[in-house]
């Protein structure tokens, strides 16, 4: 065994460097932020941007776009989606159906 040389073999699984993804709505709007295969819409993003996993940005032509300082201005429309409201006065948020509305926010105006 003096004279003998031993020779070890490790073998391991080739380790893949993980896909950041954000999948996102219709409207651009973040769903979440995943390394996981889902169905739906989503855009590749780098270490960072999935460590901060923002709520507040939006993909836009398929690029990752961040909202600037100030405030955001959006228009609401009425809509058969969206959150319920009463009629007059949409700071009013309900359940109840009949003489109430549901309003959207329309991201394509967004200022």
């Amino acid at each position: 065994m003096d004279d003998e040389k031993l020779i070890v073999i490790w073998e391991t699984n080739k380790i893949e460097k993980p896909e950041f993804r954000l999948y996102y709505d219709e409207k651009g709007s973040v769903i979440t932020y995943t390394c996981e295969k889902l169905e739906g819409d989503y855009i590749l993003i780098d270490a960072t941007t999935f460590a901060e996993a923002r709520p507040d940005v939006r993909v836009v032509d398929g690029k990752l776009v961040r909202a600037g300082i100030g405030a955001v201005i959006s228009r609401l429309y009425p809509n058969t989606e969206g959150t319920l409201c009463e009629a007059e006065d949409i700071s009013i948020i309900t359940e109840v159906h009949g003489l109430y509305r549901d309003w959207e926010t329309d991201r394509k105006s967004v200022v």
